[in-house]
């Protein structure tokens, strides 16, 4: 760390960054942000691989438009960054698997079928796996739960208390979550990051 700029406010870090092209200023935020900003990102992204690349590509675009930065709150302009470089992260995590997706589909499967179909056919062959994933009385609470039943009812039909009726439901709804989150893996995450 540099003696000069470790007493230095952010804001004047990045001026003088943009107005010197100082490489040790820049050398100094580096050092101030990169741990904490890589642990906000991994935190979201839950890929070291991933966490460094965004963090890293967020210091090059700092360097490559130093002349353009005229940021007025260094924090909050890094952690705004880092969340938009987070959002494009998954975009086109999500673009590249569902292009995936589609090209695995097509070639194992030549069978006609619109695409909604088969993203449907999946999702329930999914949704099926996961239920299979529950206990026998968690799934017969949850299965009745679905077809409209009260807690109440569900409780008189099984012989079991309200409280335990909404202690399976909420089972077996994290149960499938965490096994189709996967297939939701972009809307989960979007939702995490706000």
């Amino acid at each position: 760390m540099n003696a000069t700029y470790s007493t230095c406010s952010d804001e004047d870090i990045l001026k003088s960054i943009g107005e010197n092209n100082d490489e040790l200023a820049f050398a100094e935020l580096y050092n101030r942000y990169f741990r904490l900003l890589f642990n906000y990102t991994f935190s979201k992204v839950n890929d070291r691989f991933a966490a460094q690349e965004i963090v890293q590509e967020l210091f090059v675009t700092i360097w490559q438009q130093r002349h353009r930065n005229a940021v007025q709150c260094g924090r909050s302009y890094l952690f705004s960054s880092t969340k938009n470089l987070i959002i494009s992260h998954y975009r086109k995590e999500y673009t590249r698997r569902f292009h995936y997706n589609q090209w695995e589909i097509q070639t194992e499967d030549s069978i006609d079928l619109t695409d909604q179909q088969l993203l449907t056919s999946d999702l329930q062959n999914r949704y099926e796996k996961g239920l299979h994933r529950l206990s026998p009385k968690c799934k017969d609470v949850f299965l009745l739960s679905r077809k409209g039943h009260s807690n109440r009812e569900i409780a008189r039909q099984l012989d079991i208390s309200e409280k335990t009726v909404e202690q399976h439901i909420t089972k077996a709804l994290r149960i499938l979550k965490d096994y189709l989150k996967e297939h939701f893996a972009y809307v989960f995450l979007l939702i995490s990051l706000f």
